[in-house]
């Protein structure tokens, strides 16, 4: 007779175990079985519906969606936030706060942490809080976004989050995109602008938004890129901007003219890093597809109402 046909035994041994919190170690120790004997009678109660367990889980829908996006782009990770809100702005701003609950656990002591430019990733830093890790260092990954102030620099951004969460940052003093490829060329030999772009590329963690090709997009708006330059892109097919990448409807990073003329880490460089992608809006939906169609990103948080587009619209077609 098998032990777990003592269905006495089985019950006594899932009393003690699953009500009164008493240890297998203790369990064999008590009854007079082996430890084993108590974790095959454990897995028999389950297997038999002899012990059922009920989560009380208010995220079901959203870790759903979290495993088919997973599974659809092949990422390692996954996170989609229910809530409600009026406009992109609000958006925004709520997937901010979010997200910045769930980086904890990335941030380790010593990590280098890239972050670009955008409207999401300086949410998302102003959401972050001070944290036990030691030496966490930030890194912008591009240059300035033209010469008006905003919160929504990558210079900035790494400043806010070294402030918040006791760290240290970095910056690099140039734009993002300057007029000649020749220019461009001697910045990026300095060596004030070369070491943060090295160290960039070595960084443990990579945060990163999701911008769109057109007018309205965190480039223009800040005056980095002129109508010409979003026409440029748009001519080569390009839906989507990732650090210094262009990247096409299919998820391929593109050549651009653009690229020899701008200062920064392209996602194609960011090898060594997990690479955390956010985003926000529903305007998004054929960049966000394009950037998590490239293979290049690890983990991907957004709002629900987001992921479900992502996950209808490809349906038929990826």
């Amino acid at each position: 007779m098998a032990i777990y046909d003592n269905k006495r035994l089985v019950i006594k041994v899932c009393k003690l175990f699953y009500e009164d919190n008493i240890s297998q170690k203790d369990i064999s120790s008590w009854l007079g079985i082996s430890k084993p004997q108590v974790c095959r009678i454990l897995n028999f109660a389950k297997k038999n519906h002899i012990v059922e367990f009920t989560i009380n889980n208010p995220y079901s829908q959203e870790f759903e969606l979290e495993k088919k996006l997973i599974e659809k782009y092949s990422l390692k990770e996954a996170f989609v936030f229910n809530f409600p809100y009026k406009n992109t702005d609000e958006a925004i701003e709520k997937l901010g706060e979010c997200c910045a609950d769930q980086l904890d656990k990335y941030f380790t002591d010593n990590s280098i942490i890239g972050v670009m430019s955008g409207r999401t990733i300086a949410a998302i830093s102003n959401f972050a809080h001070r944290l036990t890790r030691e030496n966490l260092n930030f890194v912008p990954f591009v240059g300035n976004l033209g010469a008006r102030g905003n919160s929504w620099h990558a210079n900035v951004i790494a400043e806010n989050f070294a402030h918040k969460t006791g760290g240290n940052y970095n910056l690099i003093n140039a734009p993002i995109l300057l007029q000649s490829k020749e220019t461009c060329g001697l910045i990026k030999k300095e060596p004030s602008i070369s070491q943060i772009l090295a160290k960039g590329r070595e960084c443990n963690i990579a945060l990163i938004g999701i911008g769109e090709i057109n007018l309205s997009s965190t480039s223009c708006l800040c005056g980095a890129f002129s109508e010409e330059n979003i026409n440029k892109l748009t001519a080569q097919n390009a839906v989507a901007s990732v650090c210094t990448s262009y990247v096409s409807k299919d998820g391929k990073i593109l050549d651009t003219e653009l690229n020899l003329r701008t200062i920064g880490v392209s996602l194609n460089e960011l090898t060594k890093s997990t690479t955390i992608a956010f985003s926000a809006g529903k305007e998004k939906i054929e960049a966000t597809k394009a950037v998590l169609k490239s293979g290049y990103i690890d983990i991907f948080m957004t709002s629900q109402d987001i992921a479900e587009e992502l996950l209808i619209s490809n349906s038929s077609s990826f």
